[in-house]
């Protein structure tokens, strides 16, 4: 018997006998979003006059300072929640950066009249879809399943985009050692073969030199099981742990609507009564793991309507390494601690 633990990093990719059509085409891939983000920044450097970009107040830090780090002038447009996930798109930047939340389907923008550049973030939204509004796309499949690397990128003309200096090789071996080394002794915890988590001082270390790595590829290994990941079994089994934890905490949801083409990274919920980091805390004691997304970092500038989903959302844990009765321990403990503190 495994072990009970739910959440935290992975240690596995799920394949199949066949190629799948998402990632079975001409992508360039890197050793992270955050890489693949830069190659694209640098890119459009070469192509026009930027000097600012327009990016969402909901995001992660990750995709902020790279455009600071290449000189651009960072705006950004209001993300807010009012009976739903509010987005006011603002087209008044040389560079328009957009986003799907966790999979979830939303309202694309109006982008006509509009001549500035495009970049799509699709690591959320990779398994719920293709866009094609955007001169740029990237993403993370590191967030998805147990690839030691695996970022990727592709342009709506097709062309190749520039995969870093040579030492970028020498980065990503030392990274994709430290991650395989981890995800093996993950594996090992998760099997009962080991009983410490020394492996997380090893994720630790292998992020720390994300920190200051530019543009580097991925790792060959992850480019070819990205193209054998199992789609269809990723999607069925997270829209099951989806809806078991939908239907348990319908008033909390931040995505009341999931479409049938949708496949949720996470399940995004706003804890009410200002109780999130204690039912966070409360749900790590009981070995469940759930990240929010995400902590406001000196880069941001928002409003406190803004601020309000930082503060309050949570991410629970749906994807395909757990069953129905891990989804419902977890509706279990969060009722239990929800009526502990009425």
């Amino acid at each position: 018997m495994g072990s009970k633990e739910i959440g935290s990093e992975f240690w596995n990719v799920p394949v199949s006998g066949e190629n799948n059509t998402v990632f079975n085409y001409d992508m360039d891939w890197y050793i992270s979003g955050r890489s693949a983000l830069l190659a694209i920044i640098k890119d459009i450097g070469t192509q026009a006059d930027v000097h600012t970009v327009s990016l969402p107040s909901w995001c992660c830090h990750t995709m902020i300072e790279p455009f600071i780090d290449e000189g651009i002038e960072v705006h950004f447009y209001p993300v807010y929640w009012r009976d739903g996930l509010i987005q006011e798109i603002s087209l008044d930047s040389d560079v328009l950066f957009l986003t799907d939340y966790f999979g979830y389907s939303s309202e694309q923008p109006d982008l006509t009249g509009y001549s500035g550049v495009v970049i799509r973030d699709v690591t959320h939204s990779i398994f719920s879809g293709k866009h094609s509004d955007a001169d740029y796309y990237f993403g993370s499949l590191r967030k998805w399943c147990g690839v030691w690397t695996g970022g990727y990128a592709w342009t709506k003309d097709g062309y190749k985009l520039d995969k870093g200096a040579k030492e970028g090789r020498y980065v990503e071996n030392q990274y994709a050692v430290l991650r395989k080394k981890a995800m093996l002794q993950k594996s090992e915890y998760i099997n009962r073969q080991r009983s410490d988590k020394g492996y997380l001082m090893i994720y630790n270390e292998a992020e720390k030199i994300l920190e200051s790595v530019g543009i580097a590829p991925a790792s060959d290994r992850d480019v070819q099981l990205a193209r054998r990941i199992d789609v269809d079994g990723i999607r069925r089994r997270r829209q099951a742990n989806a809806e078991i934890l939908r239907q348990a905490l319908s008033d909390w949801l931040i995505f009341k609507n999931m479409k049938e083409t949708d496949c949720p990274l996470f399940v995004s919920v706003l804890v009410p009564e200002g109780k999130r980091d204690s039912l966070r805390q409360y749900l790590i004691e009981n070995e469940i793991y759930c990240p929010i997304h995400w902590s406001i970092s000196k880069f941001h500038r928002m409003n406190e309507q803004e601020r309000f989903i930082y503060e309050n959302e949570l991410s629970l844990v749906c994807d395909q390494r757990y069953k129905e009765e891990d989804m419902h321990r977890m509706v279990e403990a969060i009722n239990k601690f929800m009526e502990g503190v009425r």
